[in-house]
């Protein structure tokens, strides 16, 4: 059954009445006529499209939306932030980047309690993303596991495979998986470099306990033994995949759409990327594996004995924010444009259509998107055990510094000892200054 505007307003909870009781607020944000996002250009980009042209449709509010890539939306936001541009009004900001963008984002926690904000149907630690230092500089859009494994479930039944649980499982699949003859490759990875190599870096170490900064405020280097230790078995297990041809070898180069190309293509059999894309990979219009692929955590069951600490699923995700330099006026437009693209309707919507990773825990149950997203399972458990990684302002550095060695590791000029050793540090000298 359609809505019209009027039922729409309402919906949103006291914007109606407030227009009838000469609410400021109401008055204010009905005179803005026109809101501009800054979205990603693939990844969050689409899904947010949707959303954002859902309220359009709903509200009558015009919305301009560009997109930047992921490569270059980290420094194009903070050069709309620094130079106190008002030409966005909404934003988003991945997880790993809140604590270089907190102090620029309009504060939302007043606008949460203001219009009854309900945060219960989001998972709790999502929630908590959407905070730095108890300022709330967005509210949850986009979320997921960073590093959902995916895999050839027929060729896994073909060569008596299971689910790797540690690195040398995973290494020993990918070795059982090449086939030359074939041209499929055992294992698939986006180590073109930073930030890219960065992250994939972190989901093989959280799920062991593995941690860069000590949580929970991060205010410091974790020990080098055991942290660094593992990060260096990390590192020899993917050069020995490499050197082995067990991974394809323009590897190095590759990034986020690399290896979801790669794995609908048939060309490698093992990979971890971001959970939205399972329904790209189940897509048989752009996918050769539809209907043949499995998922799972990334080593869902580490041995007690190989484990260092807590285990963390790689969570990722965007939280959509407010330009904190833009008029009050525009400020509340744009919370409830904002708020709309959380709500229930436009996550199914988004997550449906747009492979998005929903952020409430009432869409990851509906029917609907389980039929369509498979891995539904594996994301619920993994958003339990969720973990932003390095948050802090300094993220930016420590990731290329990481990328870096690993990029020297891979192409064979530094041993993986040196290289974790001499990341880590530099990541001191980092954290020090701070």
């Amino acid at each position: 059954m359609g809505i019209n505007r009027r039922q729409f307003l309402g919906s949103l909870g006291g914007v109606a009445a407030g227009l009838a009781m000469g609410d400021p607020f109401a008055e204010s944000a009905q005179g803005v006529q026109q809101l501009s996002a800054l979205i990603q250009k693939g990844g969050a980009g689409p899904p947010a499209e949707i959303a954002l042209s859902m309220y359009q449709e709903r509200s009558g509010m015009k919305i301009v939306m560009t997109p930047v890539p992921w490569e270059a939306q980290f420094e194009k936001t903070m050069v709309e932030f620094i130079g106190k541009s008002t030409t966005f009004d909404i934003l988003s900001a991945n997880h790993g980047w809140s604590g270089a963008m907190y102090r620029f984002f309009e504060d939302l926690e007043p606008y949460v309690r203001k219009y009854n904000v309900d945060g219960r149907p989001f998972p709790k630690n999502a929630w908590e993303a959407g905070k730095w230092k108890g300022r709330r500089i967005g509210l949850p859009f986009r979320l997921g596991v960073g590093a959902l494994f995916y895999y050839r479930k027929d060729l896994y039944e073909k060569k008596k495979l299971s689910v790797p649980n540690t690195f040398e499982e995973l290494v020993k699949n990918a070795e059982a998986l090449t086939s030359p003859r074939d041209n499929i490759y055992g294992f698939g990875s986006q180590l073109g470099g930073d930030p890219n190599s960065f992250l994939d870096l972190q989901s093989w170490h959280l799920p062991y306990g593995g941690r860069i900064l000590k949580d929970p405020d991060q205010e410091e280097l974790a020990p080098f033994d055991p942290h660094g230790e593992l990060m260096i078995k990390i590192l020899k297990a993917w050069k020995q995949m490499l050197d082995r041809g067990w991974m394809p070898q323009g590897i190095l180069t590759w990034g986020i759409l690399d290896v979801l190309t790669a794995f609908q293509q048939g060309l490698i059999a093992q990979a971890m990327m971001f959970s939205p894309r399972v329904t790209l990979v189940e897509d048989p219009s752009k996918s050769k594996v539809a209907g043949k692929a499995g998922y799972a955590l990334l080593f869902p069951k580490v041995p007690a004995k190989d484990s260092v600490g807590p285990r963390g699923d790689k969570g990722d995700g965007w939280n959509f924010g407010i330009n904190q330099w833009i008029p009050d006026e525009r400020k509340e437009a744009a919370f409830k444009a904002v708020q709309f693209m959380v709500g229930r309707e436009a996550q199914l919507a988004a997550a449906i259509k747009a492979a998005n990773g929903p952020s409430r825990i009432d869409v990851l149950e509906d029917p609907q998107f389980q039929k369509v997203y498979p891995a539904w399972k594996p994301l619920r458990d993994g958003l339990e055990t969720f973990h932003s990684g390095v948050s802090v302002p300094e993220q930016p550095k420590i990731s290329k510094v990481v990328s870096d060695r690993i990029a020297n590791v891979l192409l064979g000029r530094e041993k993986p000892e040196d290289a974790v050793k001499a990341a880590w540090k530099e990541m001191d000298g980092i954290m020090k200054e701070a």
